[in-house]
């Protein structure tokens, strides 16, 4: 794990033979990454579904699954993504990661995006899910079409497919993300 990141501390209830309940895991979330997409940016996978309803029995750590950008077509993924802010001596021009924006193109992984991006700034991306982001520490940039909102402690974003990018230009941010499968109308 990189020393920028976080550890998100899980703690994780189940039942035993007997129905009674206990604590599975109390530890670190065992999947997380540096993201490929911003500098300064680690995600925390911290528990996947493949199916609603969600099976809900027996040990196995569904928070220590191979990593994928989206979750399950039919289920979810509760992911923890921690960002640095924009340094103040960042220069645009000396940037390795820009790319110009460009006409909506669809990734192996299935998000569509636009391009657009840099070091501290992601792509403008969509994709086949609905996703409540809750912000819990700091502050990021929510861009869209229309403009740019800021999202601070306290609130909840609801994404339902819609082009959209972040950015952190002034302060390290935590958000944690319930996205879940979902579908474009034909």
């Amino acid at each position: 794990m990189s020393e920028n990141i976080r550890p998100i501390r899980r703690v994780v209830t189940g039942n035993d033979a007997q129905g009674r309940s206990r604590v599975l895991y109390d530890s670190a979330a065992p999947r997380t990454i540096t993201s490929p997409f911003q500098k300064g940016t680690n995600m925390t996978d911290v528990w996947t579904f493949d199916r609603c309803p969600a099976v809900i029995s027996g040990e196995r750590d569904d928070g220590d699954v191979p990593f994928h950008f989206e979750p399950p077509l039919t289920g979810g993924r509760l992911r923890v993504v921690h960002s640095t802010a924009k340094p103040a001596d960042y220069d645009p021009a000396k940037d390795p990661a820009i790319t110009a924006p460009h006409p909506p193109r669809k990734t192996p992984g299935g998000t569509w995006e636009r391009g657009g991006q840099n070091l501290y700034t992601t792509r403008m991306h969509k994709s086949e899910t609905l996703d409540y982001g809750i912000m819990l520490s700091g502050e990021r940039v929510l861009i869209t079409d229309d403009g740019e909102r800021p999202v601070r402690p306290g609130s909840v974003v609801v994404q339902i497919g819609s082009w959209h990018a972040w950015s952190n230009p002034k302060a390290d941010s935590q958000m944690a993300f319930v996205m879940m499968g979902a579908k474009f109308d034909e």
